[in-house]
């Protein structure tokens, strides 16, 4: 009987020898490394992945219960911060042979530190590999590039349930560096459909927005291919333009380092060295606005047409954001139109004009009345300027003088104007001019002494014609 005695003892001895061999083993540092795609964040989409949570070893057949837990409340990186663990969901799908994906029992459980229950076992489960999926949820959630890693425990529960090995693990995840635009940009187009874009203040503008996901901070730049815009149109010119991109400034609306460059056929940053952050929820939408001076639109945007010029954007990681240490870059095509539509404008500024015959002189010597800045011209094709009555003679209730007493022509010091004999026919004032805006003229209305015998015998009154200035002749 004594010696049955120390029989049992020298195999619980050898029982406990093993035991301390085997946690022994668990304590062997082991990382897993899980790499967060690029569509999964920029998508906001979830990503599941399969990983080795270890060994189980099954000691005696009782029914183990499996949890696990994180030793930190957050993913922590060296480089870039920091997210929650509670992102990361662990869920069993298979010890050994036994299969558990599927089973209501087998519960999905979100890291802590507090742990969480993921299965407890109906029958008795054998030794064998333990396998989970690992679901990391990424909606509401900003990443930053870098490697994320917390210590993962997989262990078991209840008197003689068996163990895990390794006892812990470090899970290490890797959020990659990325900036995505899109492919192609498109078509930008300032279209300059009315007069008033040359006399404002702040010119013209036009803005793109274009979406941008990124995992690093970024600085945003523009470049032309050529110097000069190209240009077509359907409308008539006498020569074509030439119009520098410089001209035209491109900005960031919205972006608290932006700042306002010409464009040009060399890169040019839109932001500041410290460049555009991390987006919320890494999407974000950037709005580029292209300006155009209303003296620069004067002197370069003035013929009706089309002016283009392809553009190409460029975003690169920002030398604030360590993670990766290797350059960061995407590119992306677009182009520039300048539209120029076919615009006519003429102003009479003084609507009505007198030719005073009150003296004898006048009678002997003529009447002309001078009418500076009579006129305002603009147009953005090559033009001609007419004028015509549209009545026959002045008249005064049933009296009447003719149209031909009354020239229409330059005042002294005028250059590019005609002087002609009134009409109902149009008569050409301006032949083939430059566009223009805003050109005024001075003009002269006068009846020389030769055309004042037309007046004798008249009764007094104020005879009057209407006259209409146009571009054609109609």
């Amino acid at each position: 009987m004594q010696k049955k005695k120390l029989h049992i003892k020298r195999n619980f001895a050898v029982y406990f020898l093993s035991l301390l061999s085997f946690y022994g083993h668990r304590i062997h540092a082991q990382t897993t490394s899980i790499t967060l795609p690029q569509a999964n964040i920029q998508g906001q989409t979830d990503y599941t992945t399969s990983i080795n949570a270890g060994t189980y070893s099954s000691v005696i057949t009782l029914l183990p219960s499996f949890s696990v837990k994180s030793s930190s409340a957050t993913f922590t990186s060296t480089t870039s911060g920091s997210f929650p663990s509670s992102v990361v969901h662990m869920k069993l799908s298979s010890i050994g042979s036994l299969i558990l994906l599927g089973l209501g029992t087998n519960n999905e459980v979100a890291l802590s530190t507090g742990g969480g229950l993921l299965y407890t076992a109906v029958a008795s489960v054998a030794s064998g590999a333990v396998s989970a999926n690992a679901r990391i949820a990424t909606a509401s959630q900003t990443w930053t590039a870098g490697v994320f890693s917390d210590v993962v425990s997989f262990y078991t529960q209840g008197l003689l349930a068996g163990s895990i090995s390794p006892a812990s693990f470090t899970l290490s995840i890797t959020v990659p560096g990325f900036i995505s635009p899109p492919g192609s940009i498109g078509t930008t187009n300032i279209a300059v459909n009315d007069l008033s874009f040359y006399r404002s203040a702040n010119g013209i503008s036009a803005s793109q927005i274009i979406p941008v996901s990124s995992t690093v901070s970024y600085i945003p730049s523009i470049r032309t291919s050529n110097a000069q815009f190209n240009f077509s149109t359907s409308s008539p010119y006498n020569t074509l333009p030439v119009s520098p991109v410089s001209t035209v400034s491109a900005s960031l609306s919205g972006v608290a380092t932006a700042i306002a460059t010409n464009l040009s056929t060399t890169d040019q940053a839109l932001t500041s060295a410290t460049g555009i952050p991390v987006p919320t929820n890494n999407n974000s939408s950037i709005t580029h606005t292209y300006t155009i001076g209303s003296s620069l639109l004067k002197s370069n945007f003035i013929q009706a047409g089309t002016y283009t010029v392809p553009l190409t954007y460029t975003w690169n990681k920002s030398s604030s954001a360590t993670y990766p240490t290797t350059p960061v870059q995407a590119q992306a095509s677009g182009t520039l139109n300048v539209v120029v539509s076919a615009l006519g404008e003429i102003i009479a500024n003084q609507q009505s004009v007198n030719l005073p015959f009150t003296t004898t002189s006048n009678y002997v010597n003529g009447v002309s009345t001078n009418m500076p800045a009579h006129l305002k011209l603009s147009n953005t094709t090559p033009y001609n300027l007419y004028v015509r009555a549209t009545s026959s003679s002045f008249t005064s209730g049933v009296n009447s003088i003719p149209l031909s007493v009354l020239r229409i022509g330059p005042m002294s010091g005028q250059t590019g104007v005609n002087t002609v004999t009134l009409s109902t026919t149009a008569q050409q004032l301006i032949q083939n001019a430059n566009p223009i805006i805003d050109r005024t003229i001075d003009m002269q209305y006068s009846i020389p002494a030769s055309q004042t015998s037309n007046l004798f015998g008249k009764p007094a009154g104020t005879y009057s014609a209407n006259i209409i200035y146009s571009f054609v002749a109609p």
